[in-house]
C-alpha cells in the first residue's frame, strides 16, 4: 500500500523592512545597463552589501558582483542583452511581459505613473515606469502601502521574469530568485483598488506614454 505524504509547505524566510528596501535598491542598480559607469559603482555597492545581516543575502549579490567582475566588460553586456532582450518574459519592462504591444499596456504604464505619484515619487528619467530598476527603486523607498500596491500589479511579471531567467541559467537568475525572496508576496486583499474618484479622471499623461514606449520600449 502507498501513503501519499503531502510536502511540507515551502515557508518564505521574512526579512525587515530596512533589509528588504536595501537589498531592493542594490538590485535595481544591478539590474541597469552594465556600461562603464556601472562597472565603476560596483566598488560602492560591495561596501553596502557587507552592512547586509543576513550571510545568504549578503553572499548572493557579493557572488554576483564578483562574477561581473571577472568577466571582461564586453562579455559581461552580452551576457546581460541574452538575459534581457530576447524573450518576452524576461524583457526588463514588465507590463510588456503581460501585454506585450497591446492597447491594455498603455493604462497599464498610467496605473503604475499614478501610483508613484501618489507617493510622492515622480519619475526623473527618460525610463517608463515599468522598468523594472525603476519599480526596485520605489518598492525600497516608497511607504509600504504603496509598495504593496505596485508589487500587486507587477507580481505576475515578476515570477514569469524570475522562472525565465532561471530556465536560460543566466548569471542574472540569482539575482531575480534573491528578489522575489525578499519581496513581501501581496494577496489580492493587499491590493488597493483605485477610488472611484481616481477611475474618473482622464488618462493624464497619455501622450507622454505613449512617447516613452516609442523611445524606449522593446
Amino acid at each position: 500500500m502507498t501513503i501519499d505524504i503531502d510536502p511540507e509547505p515551502i515557508v518564505k524566510p521574512e526579512y525587515d523592512t530596512e533589509t528588504r528596501r536595501m537589498v531592493c535598491k542594490l538590485i535595481s542598480y544591478l539590474l541597469q545597463y552594465p556600461d562603464t559607469e556601472w562597472r565603476e559603482g560596483l566598488q560602492g555597492v560591495q561596501e553596502a552589501v557587507l552592512s547586509i545581516a543576513d550571510e545568504e543575502l549578503k553572499q548572493t549579490v557579493l557572488t554576483f558582483i564578483s562574477n561581473a567582475q571577472a568577466l571582461d566588460a564586453i562579455g559581461w553586456q552580452d551576457a546581460y542583452v541574452r538575459s534581457f532582450d530576447f524573450d518576452k518574459k524576461s524583457n526588463l519592462y514588465l507590463t510588456y511581459a503581460l501585454h506585450g504591444d497591446e492597447r491594455d499596456r498603455g493604462p497599464a504604464l498610467i496605473d503604475l505613473k499614478r501610483r508613484y505619484e501618489a507617493a510622492g515619487f515622480y519619475m526623473e528619467s527618460t525610463e517608463l515606469p515599468d522598468y523594472l530598476p525603476m519599480v526596485l527603486e520605489f518598492i525600497a523607498e516608497a511607504p509600504e502601502q504603496d509598495a504593496i500596491g505596485v508589487l500587486g500589479s507587477c507580481h505576475k511579471a515578476l515570477v514569469s521574469m524570475t522562472e525565465s531567467i532561471a530556465e536560460q541559467n543566466s548569471p542574472y537568475g540569482p539575482l531575480l530568485t534573491l528578489m522575489l525572496q525578499v519581496m513581501p508576496e501581496p494577496s489580492v486583499s493587499d491590493v488597493p483598488e483605485p477610488t472611484q474618484e481616481e477611475q474618473k479622471q482622464p488618462l493624464g499623461g497619455l501622450n507622454e506614454i505613449v512617447e516613452l514606449m516609442r523611445r524606449g520600449s522593446r
